[in-house]
Order: structure tokens, then C-alpha cells, then sequence
């Protein structure tokens, strides 16, 4: 069985299917420079729940130069431990953060993004992080669409 480049974990041929396809989805509405970007722990295990699945969410941030991505690249299993999960993903995720991304401020949303704030900090983005109270959002739908509409 592959291995999958996203997690690491063993797979099926289903696994790296749909992260292909998250993938490409995804990609369809990156903007060409990257204003905020916002930041999850994990898509969800169901495709059709992914973000970027709806035409109509993804084009009305591509437009603001808004682009969602996730700390860890594919859904957790039942049980994971999300904040440990983060936390592994961190170094990855600097990488592409730094190096394909460049975004001009950063989001973080759920709880287990807190894990990212230090290792973001360490790696010289704490200026560019946009927090709520001193810590990270909740959740991303309002948040998505206050930031598309600049009410940061």
C-alpha cells in the first residue's frame, strides 16, 4: 500500500483519490498573491463537506485574495488527537506557509490551531498573525466572511 505525502499514514488507493481531489479543487481558486490566509486543523473526512467544494465560497475569496488551508492535509482518523496532530504538521506547514503561500497576514481557526501560534512565532510570522482576543478564532464561516469583507 502507498504512502500518502499528506500524512504519512499507509493507505488505499481511495485515501490519495480524494486528496487529489481536495488538492485539485483547492487549487482551482488560490489567488495569485495571497492577502490572509486562513489556516484549520484538517479537511473534512467527506469530500462533498470539503470548502472548496462550493463554487460560490471559493470564488468569493479568491476575489479577496483570501485562501483556506490546512494544518494537516488530510482528515484525521476517529479519535486523533487534532491539537497533536497540528502540532506534528507544524514544520511542514511553515514550509508551505513561507515558501508557496506568502501570505500578508495569517488566521488560525479551531481550537487545535493554537498549537501553530508558537512554532508561526518562532518562524518569524507573528506579525503577520491576526488573532481574536489574544488567541485563535472558533471557527471559519464568520469568520471567512469578515474577513472577505475586510472587517478584521
Amino acid at each position: 500500500m502507498p504512502v500518502c505525502d499528506g500524512c504519512g499514514a499507509t493507505v488505499d488507493a481511495e485515501h490519495i483519490r480524494s486528496r487529489i481531489e481536495r488538492l485539485e479543487m483547492a487549487t482551482r481558486y488560490r489567488p495569485v498573491h495571497i492577502q490572509t490566509l486562513l489556516i484549520g486543523t484538517a479537511p473534512p473526512e467527506r469530500t462533498e463537506d470539503y470548502f472548496y467544494s462550493s463554487e460560490t465560497k471559493g470564488a468569493e475569496l479568491q476575489r479577496n485574495g483570501i485562501f483556506l488551508v490546512y494544518a494537516v492535509e488530510c482528515p484525521l482518523p476517529a479519535g486523533a488527537d487534532a491539537g497533536e496532530a497540528a502540532r506534528c504538521a507544524a514544520s511542514a506547514l511553515i514550509k508551505r506557509v513561507q515558501f508557496s503561500h506568502k501570505p500578508k497576514s495569517i488566521v488560525l481557526f479551531s481550537a487545535a490551531t493554537s498549537e501553530l501560534l508558537a512554532p508561526l512565532r518562532e518562524a518569524g510570522f507573528g506579525d503577520k498573525l491576526i488573532l481574536k482576543d489574544g488567541s485563535v478564532f472558533d471557527e471559519l464561516p464568520d469568520l471567512a466572511r469578515a474577513t472577505a469583507l475586510g472587517e478584521r
